[in-house]
């Protein structure tokens, strides 16, 4: 995975409270972009992990955000270490953060990327979220968290997975660097729910009829002859 274009940027905790000591952010061949990257220190020396969330129910930790193929991590974790070691030798008034230059993210053709597309539909929503997806971008990087979610005008998204800040705004964990990308993930992601909805839709029909069927075809059982039966006085 050499030939993979990586621009990272790393922001130093500076008085740390715990074992994490940075965040970073990781773009990764002009495509997609991951925040909420840590730089923590373990028994065994500094390593990194990629933006999670907890399960609810088993309490487990999943990556929201991540390579696909282990070179790539390994890639991904020497960057940004070496990234943080650099930043963090110098002082916070000398660290400069320039923005990525992402020109080259205009020129790539969206509709050579190669989507990988699954989608999972919420049976009962009791949202405006209807389903939840995952997607893998170009055989690299595998997000997961992405919503799809009905507008206000009843029109349907598809939203990457989000994290909230201190000040309770919501900002993006991972998002394509392209917007005709964007555009082509969210026509991938609503194609693949309409598609999921109509399996659905098409299963709840056969059980309906199959169990029609089965009733029709059931033998009928004569009803139960009765006789008067005098009462006795």
């Amino acid at each position: 995975m050499a030939d993979t274009k990586l621009d990272v940027r790393v922001y130093p905790i500076d008085e740390p409270k715990g074992n994490t000591k940075a965040f970073a952010s990781v773009a990764v061949d002009d495509l997609i972009a991951i925040r909420g990257v840590r730089v923590v220190e373990g028994e065994k020396g500094l390593f990194v992990t990629m933006p999670q969330s907890q399960d609810k129910k088993t309490e487990e930790y999943h990556d929201i955000a991540f390579p696909l193929n282990g070179d790539l991590r390994k890639e991904i974790t020497k960057a940004v270490l070496d990234e943080y070691e650099n930043a963090a030798s110098l002082a916070p008034d000398q660290r400069g953060y320039d923005k990525p230059d992402m020109s080259a993210a205009k020129d790539i053709n969206a509709a050579d990327i190669k989507l990988d597309i699954r989608v999972y539909p919420i049976d009962d929503p009791k949202s405006n979220t209807k389903a939840f997806a995952s997607i893998s971008v170009d055989d690299l990087i595998a997000i997961r968290g992405v919503r799809v979610v009905e507008g206000k005008n009843g029109g349907l998204f598809a939203a990457m997975p989000q994290s909230q800040d201190k000040n309770g705004e919501h900002h993006d964990i991972a998002f394509p660097l392209n917007g005709d990308l964007r555009k082509e993930i969210n026509k991938a992601v609503l194609g693949e729910y309409k598609s999921a909805e109509r399996k659905n839709t098409l299963g709840d029909k056969l059980a309906e009829g199959a169990e029609k069927a089965a009733l029709a075809a059931a033998p009928r059982v004569p009803a139960a002859k009765t006789q008067n039966v005098g009462v006795l006085e």
